[in-house]
């Protein structure tokens, strides 16, 4: 039996996924050891304080009452040259792009479980294959920044802030500029997006 040379940290807040992940692991990795398995980004912090050896966390995106602590986290573990591999349940574009710009290395959904093994050796590795459930995700916001450069820099705020939630006229008065001038903007916007 090969010793185990990489460690993971498991962040995840749900027993039913810590108890199979872990067991998956620890069965089918002979080089692979979950040398700890922790419910809060409180918790991943301190160890990760005093821990001189971890190859991987695998980071859970949603703790504490769903909301998005883990991409916090994995931006700090990033700023630290630690490996994070965001493991979630969640499927969004938005919440796939944050974690990759927040410092992941890959992102892969937990019904995906059979997959870990793999990323997290091409991670230890620096050959990170990004999984299929980030990939479209990806190329989509990809696709959509190409369009986004079709934009003038008034109608790029527009479109941010109108994609953010704003009205039309919060933003004339956010921006300083006349509701009329926000309407053009937004309408040139659209028509450019086809949205």
């Amino acid at each position: 039996m090969k010793d185990k040379n990489i460690k993971v940290i498991l962040v995840e807040d749900d027993p039913f996924w810590q108890k199979n992940i872990s067991m998956y692991i620890e069965k089918e990795a002979d080089d692979i050891e979950v040398i700890k398995i922790v419910d809060s980004k409180e918790k991943v912090l301190e160890i990760v304080e005093n821990e001189s050896q971890i190859d991987i966390v695998l980071m859970d995106i949603n703790l504490t009452a769903a909301n998005l602590d883990g991409i916090e986290i994995i931006e700090i573990l990033s700023k630290q040259k630690i490996k994070a591999i965001a493991l979630t349940s969640i499927s969004e574009q938005d919440v796939i792009v944050d974690s990759f710009e927040s410092g992941a290395v890959n992102y892969i959904n937990k019904s995906s479980i059979y997959d870990i093994i793999l990323a997290i050796r091409e991670a230890v590795e620096g050959r990170n294959q990004i999984h299929s459930d980030a990939a479209g995700a990806l190329l989509g916001k990809m696709r959509e920044e190409k369009k986004l450069r079709s934009l003038t820099s008034s109608e790029r705020e527009v479109y941010n802030l109108e994609k953010k939630g704003y009205k039309k006229s919060d933003i004339a008065e956010r921006l300083y500029k006349t509701i009329d001038t926000i309407k053009k903007h937004s309408r040139s916007w659209r028509r450019k997006l086809n949205a």
